[in-house]
């Protein structure tokens, strides 16, 4: 090679160096291929993991590059858009909520899809269950409630957002744990089930408490319980179950996942055009407003938050399908 030759290659690899300093983060190391990312929320709108989601997208756009198309795909608790989810190409483009329903719904019924199908790349968000009833209910403490369902066993009435879901879930273990018998009501989604509850076609339901939120401080409902190990900073006048005596503590937690083949570099760019995104004020401000938590984990504290997770979870639809019926 010639000196000369040398200084023009030399040149050209500094300007080329430069050029590359100045574009995007997302268009230098671009391990993404072109095209929308496509968003599956196997719920439908309205509801918590629907508004978060919604919210996220939204706010990372921009750190993305690329547009981000969500669509809700209800169902069979969730079944029918993890289902979905689990076929498509692990490319990026096709990403999905990830949720405990992942693990748990495979235990009530046999599905195409498992938890070894989907890889979680960042951890959004976290709320307790809590149980509701209306405003003008007879139930106006869990005292006055657990005693009404001990007097007339598989009776009184709980509705949740769907056969095998978290909330679902949340109802069995309250009524295990503080030894009752209830009459579990599925909807599909948090929206019917709360008109349930105002058109009195059920006399309680359990969802986190900033989905009721709005319903609570409009005078049409009242939380009597939170399931968590201390009160909720937006019901702090509602006493948890362990404050009565029931040793429990169950809720959702909300991720962004993908199918398991993806590779750690398409992996890492999405986690973080999704952090900075969880950083934005549009995000943060929202999230606030409507009383959601932010819950922030990596990629790999998600991950071994996940294998903590799902072994207690699928235990628990497994000891619920041993009564429940869909």
């Amino acid at each position: 090679m010639t000196p000369k030759f040398q200084r023009r290659t030399l040149c050209a690899s500094l300007a080329l160096t430069g050029i590359a300093a100045l574009l995007p983060a997302a268009a230098r190391a671009a391990p993404l291929p072109e095209g929308p990312i496509n968003f599956i929320i196997p719920v439908p709108p309205a509801g918590g993991t629907d508004l978060t989601f919604r919210a996220l997208m939204e706010a990372s756009r921009k750190h993305l590059d690329r547009t981000v198309v969500v669509l809700n795909l209800p169902g069979a608790g969730g079944a029918v858009g993890l289902s979905q989810a689990a076929i498509k190409p692990a490319n990026g483009l096709f990403l999905n909520s990830y949720t405990s329903e992942i693990f748990t719904l495979p235990v009530f019924q046999p599905l195409t899809f498992s938890g070894k199908d989907f890889r979680p790349i960042i951890m959004v968000n976290e709320d307790p269950a809590c149980l509701v009833v209306s405003a003008d209910s007879k139930y106006d403490s869990l005292e006055s409630f657990l005693a009404a369902a001990r007097a007339a066993p598989g009776r009184i009435s709980v509705g949740n957002s769907g056969f095998g879901n978290i909330w679902h879930l949340s109802a069995a273990a309250f009524a295990n744990k503080a030894g009752v018998d209830l009459l579990q009501i599925p909807y599909n989604g948090s929206a019917p089930t709360v008109q349930a509850l105002l058109g009195n076609f059920i006399e309680a339901f359990v969802a986190s408490p900033p989905e009721v939120l709005p319903q609570v401080q409009a005078g049409k409902m009242r939380v009597i319980a939170v399931m968590a190990d201390k009160r909720s900073a937006i019901l702090p006048d509602v006493p948890t179950l362990k404050e009565k005596g029931i040793d429990l503590s169950i809720g959702t937690w909300r991720a962004i996942g993908g199918p398991a083949g993806m590779s750690d570099e398409v992996v890492k760019q999405l986690h973080d055009g999704f952090a900075k995104g969880m950083q934005e004020k549009s995000f943060t401000d929202f999230m606030s407003s409507r009383g959601l938590t932010i819950r922030y984990m990596n990629t790999q504290e998600v991950s071994a938050f996940v294998a903590k997770e799902r072994p207690q979870f699928e235990a628990l639809a497994a000891e619920i399908k041993k009564t429940a019926k869909p």
